[in-house]
């Protein structure tokens, strides 16, 4: 089967006919590409004043945890490329084939393109989007959970399946793993994502309110003794 390469323009690149992708778990080198996602998750919502994480604080968190007891953190990304992700012995990787309806065009595919690794010498690969979670004890549930931190996917890559296989993703390994829930926050006003989660079995609990304690109000509390 002859493949059509991504057209190469100044606009990015375009893909036609169709787009190989895969899931895999990231990588140290990754680190600015998830802080680049992270910030269009925070530029979405319109919350960037809110954005602390940078790419150091990433990697430590991700690959040198400063607070060892705590528990790991999970980051799963989905690649594209215009060519099949060759297979390898003891290789964990999702991978899956998309048809494409009309041409894809990535505007800022350059900023996304993945550094070369391992068996991986296309250079033709970029990263569509993320999903991080990471276990923790819930008191509402006798086995443990998935608290989901972010779950995005760049916005010239929606309604193609990916948010969907990405999520689902998530989801069989916490079932996998016999975990009863995952947990996460989501804006009350985004109802293309409310409707997204209801349709993947979501439920919506409005008995609760999200509280933060941050800055000088924790802060004030560091040499209390009481």
């Amino acid at each position: 089967m002859a493949l059509i390469s991504p057209i190469s323009s100044p606009n990015g690149k375009t893909f036609n006919q169709k787009l190989f992708s895969r899931i895999r778990v990231v990588i140290e080198s990754d680190v600015p590409h998830i802080y680049k996602l992270m910030q269009q998750l925070f530029v979405y919502h319109d919350i960037t004043h809110l954005l602390k994480s940078n790419e150091s604080s990433i990697a430590s968190g991700l690959f040198n945890p400063k607070y060892p007891h705590l528990s790991p953190v999970t980051t799963l990304l989905i690649e594209v490329s215009a060519n099949p992700f060759p297979s390898c012995p003891n290789d964990k990787t999702s991978s899956k084939e998309v048809d494409l309806n009309m041409p894809l065009i990535d505007e800022e595919s350059e900023q996304f393109r993945v550094v070369k690794y391992d068996h991986v010498d296309d250079d033709d690969v970029f990263i569509a989007g993320y999903v991080m979670f990471y276990p923790c004890f819930s008191s509402f549930f006798e086995n443990p959970v998935f608290h989901m931190e972010n779950f995005f996917i760049r916005e010239c890559y929606r309604k193609k399946g990916f948010g969907k296989w990405l999520f689902s993703t998530m989801a069989s390994e916490a079932a996998r793993m016999g975990f009863s829930s995952i947990d996460w926050y989501a804006s009350d006003w985004n109802e293309s994502a409310l409707g997204f989660y209801k349709h993947m079995g979501a439920t919506i609990s409005d008995d609760f309110r999200v509280l933060s304690l941050a800055g000088k109000a924790l802060e004030a509390f560091e040499d209390d003794s009481n």
